[in-house]
């Protein structure tokens, strides 16, 4: 009985280091339609993929809070990749109207569909080891998304989050 308990105690503690699977690696174009490629297994830092939508209002809500987990972080501890998807508006103009510096990948609807995106906005952590640590399910409000990711980064909470 008590090596039945230990196993599964066991297997408890294992399971969300199991629960995590490799990100996929990926190519798009910048802004200015330069190349930009994803590769998880080559990480220097973590990473955000957004999926998103100029034409999204609850993208426009959540993309400040990722703004604010990316000016926690820094530039030099996190890359966040804005990926353009279902759009047929201008998501240079619409990034630079938010004051979102992250850096936009248009067209990324291949990309999506890798990832299995169905709407937006969708939301992936890649922790610097290529391993997808976050999704943001369903309806998740946009401040319990920065709880999660700056949770997940090692970031102090905000103010509002403490309380």
């Amino acid at each position: 009985m008590r090596m039945w308990i230990a196993s599964l105690l066991l297997s408890l503690i294992a399971l969300p280091a199991l629960a995590q699977e490799p990100a996929m690696a990926w190519q798009g174009k910048g802004a200015g339609g330069q190349a930009i490629r994803f590769d998880p297994q080559h990480l220097s830092r973590p990473a955000i993929l957004l999926f998103w939508a100029t034409w999204c209002p609850y993208c426009e809500a959540l993309m400040p809070y990722v703004q604010k987990v990316y000016d926690a972080a820094g530039k030099d501890r996190l890359d966040v990749y804005a990926i353009d998807i279902k759009d047929d508006g201008d998501p240079v103009v619409a990034l630079r109207e938010r004051k979102q510096t992250f850096t936009l990948v248009r067209d990324g609807d291949a990309i999506a569909d890798q990832y299995g995106v169905k709407g937006t906005p969708g939301l992936f952590l890649v922790n610097a080891k290529g391993d997808v640590v976050y999704k943001r399910t369903g309806g998740d409000a946009p401040e319990k998304v920065e709880v999660a990711l700056r949770e997940k980064l090692g970031l102090a909470p905000t103010k509002a989050a403490k309380n």
